[in-house]
């Protein structure tokens, strides 16, 4: 997904509508760092299963696999609740893009919003000629977005 930084030609109107739609690729960012930890936590935690015997009681601190794991239920939960919150956020950015009755600016709002695409990638994909500005189309599409609480 590639880094946007769509905010520079935003009108100061519609800056607030453009930093409630920039909040699912915040939520997005959280909840694959929370999913990492844990995939990274999780691994550490059973790679040590390999060199732990039950039948051979061993040094150290006594815990076997399932100890392990469970000292990983937190950051399970976290990730866990950090996908529910991308889930819902997503859904209530899609119903205020959809707001937007002209497609050619839906579709502009949906690339740079819910795809991370920048002005430029975002262009070439909707078939933007160069004439056009993005950012005036930006703004244009901006304005037509319903909030939706």
């Amino acid at each position: 997904m590639a880094k946007s930084n769509i905010a520079i030609g935003v009108d100061p109107g519609n800056i607030w509508k453009h930093s409630i739609l920039s909040g699912y690729q915040y939520q997005l960012q959280k909840q694959e760092q929370a999913t990492d930890n844990y995939l990274k936590a999780f691994e550490r935690a059973t790679m040590a299963k390999s060199y732990i015997r039950p039948d051979k009681v061993q040094g150290g601190d006594k815990r076997d696999l399932y100890d392990r794991l469970n000292d990983l239920e937190p950051l399970r939960v976290k990730a866990d609740a950090e996908v529910r919150e991308s889930v819902r956020i997503r859904t209530e950015t899609i119903k205020m893009i959809d707001s937007v009755k002209p497609v050619k600016y839906r579709l502009l709002l949906n690339l740079l919003y819910l795809n991370g695409m920048d002005y430029k990638e975002a262009g070439n994909k909707i078939g933007i000629g160069r004439g056009e500005k993005m950012g005036a189309l930006h703004n244009q599409a901006l304005e037509l977005v319903k909030i939706v609480r």
